[in-house]
């Protein structure tokens, strides 16, 4: 049976440890799967009794006399492994399991977690969860799930499917989504992702038929390659993919060693991932259950103008207050606008809101105003804030908007008061009604921001050679490898060993693999200006060490020629643990940390992402020369941006960091430097190759 079959469409569904007391979370689904209407056979397995809810029970599956398609496992972990085995033998196909004590617990939890993975693999048994609450099929009745929101009488369909994280999301939608008349076709609880991921599950919905978007409720990202894939394809069918994901806060990151590592934050890093496949994204679990209808058979139409017609002045200012928070440019009537309503005896001002307040409830006057707005090219999208009308006299307002139809630039709806009968309507309509200003706002920007997959892009292996540590030297050298151009550096052990041609003045920091940031124990001197006062910056530098760090010392330094230039750049790689290589691009120096202006964006990059990474730092605005300033070389930027990209590629696995920084930025065709590196390495059984080049 194919994995989506079983999965959504068993025609058998095995309970394993079914309780007689429907009521009890083991006694649920029995109960819930009958209340729904689901028509195929139902085999409860428990050892200690007859019958369980009026039904014939079974010692054990193997006992059971018909193939069974699904088997939701609820008994203690310590019990999953073994019934995983029987299931294998009585020629299960697909196991959900309840129970908790996984890898969520710790190390023996983990150790146990990979004992189902190796059964289910070596007997061909697809898993969900553990720590799954369950699916639910809301054509068939499946109601395979333990949660508690399925007590409702009856379950509301609808187009959208959800693969949530968290068990108890899916009961927050469903009950939230059946107050407001929107429905659902699958849901279903990941649980711990053992086997089935959250990527491949929105494969199997992407492909349904019956389902057009997908709702992601994410804690975490397990497999991005499969999401990412997902993505792609959602895409292809001209689907659309939405997420909510927790893990804002950047507390929990800042655990890297690099200032690059703990700027790519949880939300930046997945932020990047999320707009690099195509996969809208929203801050509030409201605009997750409201924004399908927004995004909903549409293909991705980025922008950031936006015009908002209303009859409620403080209900548009609300919505307009939190466009303007996500950087949305408000645009107001144009000429042709005004012209059309004084036609209606309307007079209307200039200002950034198309503000019909008292005339706009006179009929025809509403209508005639949206129909220029969505014919007006000034704007990506038209969010309409509808007042009192909304509630009372939805004639005024609410018909006109659903008359106008679906359109083709973004169409909101936000109506102030509570207006349940106007919201139905719109739903209905297929037009995106909003209970909030924030929730609305939120919705609108993240379909503005919301743009087509990038292009794979293919990179050769880069000739750098895997060391399991990395100086400052041997950084800059890896960074000279990838084609960045370096400042002039030379290991010395005292001021006799410079070159006699190097240039002074010079710059010198102490040389080791231990420390990081070496300003942090007094390592770096700068303008030395001849060999006398070199060696005496060594000694003060070794005096500063002994003081700082007692437990390293150190007999060589790297002295530097001094570069200028025109401003300084953090540029630094990594590959997160959620999803993957990224590239972080801020402001130099502390300033990176200090004015947290930095952006990510998923690697390996061409030019042209390379540049747009660039746009979004606001601290190098400077460099396309602004108001009058020097304009750097932003071309030698970008190219070093998809250099350090290269590191993405698979030869350079072991390679968990690397950051410059500073990477100095000349005048414009002068180039870029980097003066100052860092470089963190994994080796292991899997990629201990160290001295072996790429």
């Amino acid at each position: 049976m194919k994995t989506a079959d079983a999965l959504f469409k068993p025609t058998s569904i095995a309970l394993i440890g079914a309780s007689s007391d429907g009521y009890k979370n083991a006694g649920r689904p029995q109960r819930f799967l009958k209340q729904h209407g689901f028509e195929g056979d139902i085999f409860p397995v428990n050892p200690f009794r007859d019958q369980v809810q009026g039904v014939k029970a079974y010692e054990s599956i193997s006992d059971v006399p018909a193939r069974v398609d699904h088997a939701l496992i609820m008994t203690p972990a310590s019990t999953v492994a073994d019934l995983i085995v029987e299931c294998a033998q009585a020629g299960v196909s697909f196991v959900t399991i309840y129970a908790d004590g996984f890898a969520e617990t710790g190390p023996e939890g983990e150790l146990l977690q990979r004992r189902l993975v190796e059964l289910a693999t070596r007997h061909n048994i697809r898993l969900l969860g553990p720590n799954s609450m369950g699916v639910i099929n809301v054509g068939n009745g499946m109601a395979l799930s333990v949660n508690a929101v399925l007590e409702m009488p009856k379950l509301v369909a609808g187009r959208v499917g959800v693969v949530s994280q968290s068990g108890t999301v899916l009961g927050t939608l469903l009950s939230r989504g059946a107050a407001r008349g929107i429905g659902f076709s699958k849901l279903v609880s990941v649980g711990n992702e053992c086997d089935m991921s959250v990527g491949e599950i929105t494969q199997l919905l992407i492909e349904d038929p019956d389902t057009d978007v997908v709702l992601l409720f994410l804690e975490g990202i397990r497999n991005a390659e499969q999401l990412a894939a997902a993505a792609a394809r959602a895409h292809q069918l001209g689907k659309q993919i939405v997420v909510y994901k927790l893990g804002k806060s950047e507390a929990g990151r800042r655990l890297a060693v690099s200032h690059s590592g703990a700027l790519a934050s949880s939300a930046r890093t997945t932020d990047a991932f999320f707009s690099r496949h195509g996969i809208v994204r929203v801050e509030m679990l409201e605009s997750l259950l409201e924004i399908p209808l927004l995004v909903g058979g549409r293909m991705p139409m980025p922008g950031r103008r936006v015009c908002v017609v209303t009859t409620t002045g403080g209900g548009a200012a609300m919505v307009a207050d939190r466009l303007g928070e996500h950087g949305l440019e408000l645009i107001g009537p144009s000429e042709k606008v005004r012209a059309r309503l004084r036609g209606l005896q309307v007079e209307i001002g200039a200002g950034p809101l198309v503000d019909l307040t008292m005339a706009g409830t006179r009929d025809g006057v509403y209508g005639a105003a949206l129909e220029e707005l969505l014919n007006d090219d000034r704007c990506d999208a038209v969010v309409c804030v509808v007042g009192s009308s909304g509630q009372f006299h939805p004639e005024l307002a609410v018909a006109p908007i659903i008359a106008a139809g679906r359109a083709k630039k973004f169409l909101a709806v936000f109506i102030a008061p509570q207006a349940e009968q106007s919201l139905a309507q719109l739903n209905t309509a297929g037009i995106a009604g909003f209970r909030t200003p924030e929730a609305c706002a939120d919705a609108v920007a993240a379909a503005l921001a919301w743009a087509p997959p990038s292009p794979v892009i293919a990179v050769a292996n880069p000739p750098v050679e895997i060391k399991s540590t990395y100086d400052e030297y041997h950084a800059l050298e890896l960074f000279r490898a990838l084609g960045i151009p370096v400042v002039t550096s030379t290991p010395v052990g005292c001021a006799d060993d410079l070159p006699t041609d190097f240039q002074f003045p010079v710059v010198a920091k102490i040389l080791s693999d231990k420390i990081a940031h070496k300003s942090e124990v007094g390592g770096v001197t700068v303008l030395i200006d001849d060999r006398a006062a070199l060696d005496s910056a060594m000694e003060a530098m070794r005096t500063s060490l002994k003081r700082c760090r007692p437990d390293i010392s150190i007999d060589q330094f790297l002295v530097q020629t001094m570069e200028t230039g025109i401003t300084e750049v953090l540029l630094g790689y990594r590959r997160d643990p959620e999803v993957g290589p990224v590239v972080i691009l801020g402001s130099g120096g502390i300033l990176a940390e200090v004015l947290d202006d930095v952006a990510v964006a998923v690697a390996p990059l061409n030019l042209a992402q390379a540049n747009h990474l660039i746009s979004q730092v606001k601290g190098l605005v400077v460099l396309s020369g602004y108001r009058g300033q020097i304009k750097g070389d932003l071309a030698a930027l970008a190219q070093a941006i998809v250099d350090i990209s290269k590191l993405a590629a698979g030869g350079a696995a072991a390679i968990e960091e690397a950051e410059i920084n500073p990477l100095l930025v000349r005048a414009e065709g002068q180039g870029v430097v980097a003066l100052d590196g860092l470089v963190r390495c994994r080796l292991d059984e899997r990629t201990d190759r160290e001295g072996e080049a790429f």
